[in-house]
């Protein structure tokens, strides 16, 4: 008898641990969304792109697309100076062609002016975009930055700005969504708590 009361008591502790981690990550959504999609509309030095896909053939996948096409309307708008476009050097399935020079090449087709472009191709995630930023800013002086991603992404890249020490940090988000934000997005909870866990 006294097992079956051990095991009902804790089945709906179960229940009630499970129940208060859905409300928090429904309310971790909630604000991750509301503060991806309300974009800065003022000015800052630089525009720092988040990387994503790039094609063996150097184009860009329709994620990172929409990244670069924000930062180029952001450029044009006389809202930011320079644009540090940060990524990875690719994989093997697409040619291990680098995401920053991808981004540079597509933005100078733009007409972003090229001594206006930092590609950074060491930044293969968030955190090491953050600190090959802070890196080249040592030398640069920017007092501000807009970081340009996906919505969901744009609160995890603000926060590790400022936590190596950048403080005037805004957000913009591409406007090109997929059905692959949804997974973006729910997967964006944990990896906000491995950044301010771990990094």
């Amino acid at each position: 008898m006294l097992q079956k009361i051990k095991q009902f008591f804790a089945r709906k502790w179960s229940r009630r641990v499970l129940l208060l981690l859905l409300c928090w990550a429904t309310a971790h959504i909630t604000y991750i969304t509301y503060d991806g999609l309300h974009d800065y509309t003022g000015s800052a030095d630089v525009a720092i792109i988040l990387g994503n896909q790039v094609h063996a053939d150097g184009s860009l996948s329709p994620w990172l697309q929409g990244r670069v096409d924000k930062a180029v309307d952001l450029y044009r708008q006389g809202k930011v100076k320079k644009i540090f476009a940060s990524g990875g050097r690719g994989t093997k399935k697409d040619g291990f062609y680098p995401e920053g020079d991808a981004m540079k090449a597509y933005l100078v087709k733009q007409g972003i002016l090229a001594a206006d472009i930092i590609a950074d191709n060491d930044g293969k995630n968030t955190f090491l975009t953050a600190k090959n930023f802070m890196e080249w800013n040592r030398t640069n002086g920017a007092a501000s930055v807009i970081v340009v991603s996906q919505f969901y992404h744009i609160t995890r890249s603000k926060y590790i700005l400022h936590k190596l020490g950048f403080k005037t940090v805004y957000g913009a988000s591409s406007v090109r969504y997929g059905w692959n934000d949804i997974v973006g997005t729910l997967r964006e909870v944990p990896a906000f708590y491995k950044y301010l866990l771990f990094y």
